[in-house]
């Protein structure tokens, strides 16, 4: 894939934001924030909404593209391809829906011309869904919940460079966030078969860490982030087919973005295509 394409930064004289090809960044965070605070308002008809709820253990692999721009190493960006993984265990409790969620990315190969990058990025999440009501959309219902979140999110950066002394402090960098948000879910069936669902989840406050110069006095790498000071947000696209009673096959579209500005500007972005099954226990 094309270092060019996909999620781009801008130059440091900019706003720093993020675009990607679709649907872009800047449009799909606001979409994030209606989204999650829209739900709750929706009419509380409940009935056999719970049975759309994922349930039992779900596997997910995939490929993407990951772009970070980190400037505790460089105000360039790097992009590159790299693995997606994931697991997934979800359980209804009759009132909610439980999740617990692990995800991994990777990548060797992640450059700016010449110089690459070595990235992983481990994200370790948990949701607690209440049904929220449901809406008709051109004669189909969509059917949503909603409800807190909390989530580990760590990254780590090695830069495949040679030297000693002052480089050796640019050769590494990591960050994290601890957070506590809010998550939305919605389903639609289309068929006794095939289900289209979107989910999105948005932190709201996170306790941060992050890669400081030791030779910089009274640099603590730990604070206390705000949704404008560390934000880490993700959604999801996908489709669902029922192949047996226990066996669900799902295919989706994953968008990741973090972003931290507390110390030395710091955004990673990617996005992913998934192909995964569930068993329902």
């Amino acid at each position: 894939m094309n270092g060019n394409q996909g999620i781009h930064f801008d130059t440091p004289f900019r706003t720093r934001t993020c675009t990607t090809m679709t649907p872009p960044c800047r449009y799909v965070l606001p979409v994030f924030v209606l989204w999650l605070v829209s739900v709750p308002l929706l009419a509380q008809d409940l009935t056999n909404q719970s049975s759309l709820f994922e349930k039992g253990i779900a596997l997910h692999g995939g490929a993407g593209l990951l772009a970070v721009r980190d400037e505790f190493i460089s105000s360039e960006k790097y992009s590159g391809t790299g693995p997606f993984l994931a697991a997934r265990w979800s359980r209804d409790h009759e009132t909610y829906g439980y999740r617990l969620s692990l995800q991994y990315l990777f990548t060797s190969g992640l450059k700016n011309h010449n110089v690459s990058a070595e990235l992983r990025q481990f994200s370790l999440g948990v949701d607690f869904l209440y049904p929220a009501g449901k809406m008709v959309l051109r004669g189909k219902e969509l059917y949503f919940f909603a409800g807190p979140s909390a989530e580990l999110f760590l990254h780590f950066r090695r830069q495949n460079i040679a030297g000693s002394g002052e480089s050796i402090f640019n050769a590494y960098s990591a960050a994290s966030l601890i957070s506590a948000g809010v998550r939305s879910e919605a389903y639609c069936p289309i068929g006794a078969e095939i289900t289209l669902d979107g989910s999105s989840q948005l932190s709201i406050l996170s306790f941060g860490g992050r890669s400081v110069d030791p030779r910089k006095t009274g640099a603590s790498p730990f604070r206390l982030l705000t949704l404008f000071t560390g934000l880490n947000a993700h959604g999801e696209l996908g489709a669902n087919y029922r192949a047996t009673a226990s066996l669900r096959i799902r295919i989706a579209y994953r968008l990741e973005v973090t972003r931290i500005t507390s110390w030395d500007y710091f955004i990673s972005g990617s996005d992913s295509f998934i192909l995964g099954v569930t068993y329902a226990l």
